[in-house]
């Protein structure tokens, strides 16, 4: 009786163990899955804003190619991911829309 008691406790522990991890260790949102279907349903949580913005002024315009400026090249992360992000927009050096840095007061 007593080793039944004790796996069932340490059954309990794991449970809460595991709900532990996922709720407060993993960083996992609910967000993410409560639409899965939609277009938009997680990029805020996959990609900054400011990407997000180009991809919306890019619809906007409804550009066939963009262009970015020299700071935004040089940013890593931002180039690489407004290409994938943007993907049926393709970049192109020589396109007369281009995306600038705003400076920061």
């Amino acid at each position: 009786m007593a080793i039944k008691k004790t796996k069932i406790l340490f059954l309990i522990i794991c449970v809460l163990q595991l709900f532990y991890l996922f709720n407060f260790r993993s960083g996992f949102q609910y967000e993410i899955i409560k639409d899965p279907f939609n277009e938009n349903s997680g990029t805020s949580y996959a990609v900054s804003s400011e990407v997000i913005e180009s991809r919306d002024i890019l619809k906007k315009y409804e550009a066939t190619h963009f262009n970015l400026s020299k700071k935004l090249k040089d940013d890593v992360y931002f180039y690489q991911r407004s290409l994938e992000f943007n993907y049926p927009i393709r970049i192109n050096q020589s396109s007369k829309f281009v995306f600038l840095r705003n400076a920061k007061l």
